[in-house]
């Protein structure tokens, strides 16, 4: 009769423990839909006026891209210079170029292979932005990291190039 008690018991505490919910958050690690906004950024490098110099403001960018190209060596990226509409067509494309060169020897610089890069410049033809809009203007002064083969997990391809940098790993 304890026996039968004994087992009553430990069925009914069972059944409690396995009926009960665990509600514990999912990580947005392991869910691409809950990842945390504030790591999801343009993949883009933003020059200032007449300049292809890479600030250090980007070295976080440049330095999340380089890990996850060479963790990924089939992995390749398109490099794409571009400029704003002031001055002539012939000085935008050159300047367009050296954005992108100027990026791409970043990327090599933080141990990418260069054959995963190739560089193009797009000089004032894919504008973006109004260029009546001096406000946006300085938007058109970017190289794009566009990846072309193997890109990361949530990486997007709209107006702008983003990566999610918390699943680039």
């Amino acid at each position: 009769m304890k026996f039968r008690k004994s087992l009553i018991v430990c069925v009914a505490v069972l059944g409690v423990v396995g009926c009960s919910s665990n509600n514990a958050p999912i990580s947005s690690a392991n869910n691409p839909t809950m990842a945390d906004q504030s790591t999801v950024v343009n993949n883009s490098v933003f020059f200032d006026f007449n300049s292809s110099d890479v600030s250090n403001k980007y070295n976080k960018l440049i330095t999340v891209n380089a890990s996850y190209l060479i963790a990924h060596p089939n992995s390749r990226v398109q490099v794409q210079g571009n400029s704003s509409e002031v001055g002539t067509s012939n000085y935008n494309q050159s300047l367009g170029m050296q954005r992108a060169n100027s990026v791409k020897d970043a990327l090599v610089k933080a141990g990418v292979n260069t054959n995963q890069i190739s560089v193009i410049s797009f000089g004032n033809t894919k504008l973006l932005y109004p260029s009546n809009d001096k406000g946006l203007q300085p938007k058109n002064q970017r190289a794009d990291i566009v990846y072309t083969s193997i890109p990361p997990f949530q990486y997007k391809l709209n107006k702008l190039p983003t990566i999610d940098t918390s699943t680039m790993q």
